[in-house]
């Protein structure tokens, strides 16, 4: 019983997780997301903002890449992640069981 407690547990902090992962990417990628309204904005300032935005992507990409794949060295990184992830799944479910959407 103990074991199906803390499994039930852990499948529940999986989801929260998964919910808010589904919600930034909501937020993010969605109708008049955080993406769009950016890019809008980035591409009417002219060609080399763009080309430095891409820089700075390919930077940050990089970057993040090579933390979160040192899972051993970084592991408080990967712990802060997930539980933030988590947390944003709280706040994306508190917000749908309030409000019907993200």
């Amino acid at each position: 019983m103990k074991r199906l407690m803390r499994d039930i547990g852990y499948f529940a902090v999986f989801c929260l997780m998964i919910l808010g992962i589904i919600g930034v990417l909501y937020h993010a990628l969605g109708k008049d997301g955080w993406i769009d309204r950016s890019l809008g904005v980035i591409i009417d300032q002219g060609v080399g903002i763009l080309i430095g935005v891409v820089i700075g992507g390919a930077v940050i990409w990089w970057t993040g890449r090579r933390i979160l794949l040192a899972t051993q060295t970084n592991k408080m990184f990967n712990d802060f992640l997930m539980y933030g992830l988590v947390a944003l799944g709280v706040l994306f479910c508190v917000r749908l069981l309030l409000h019907g959407t993200f």
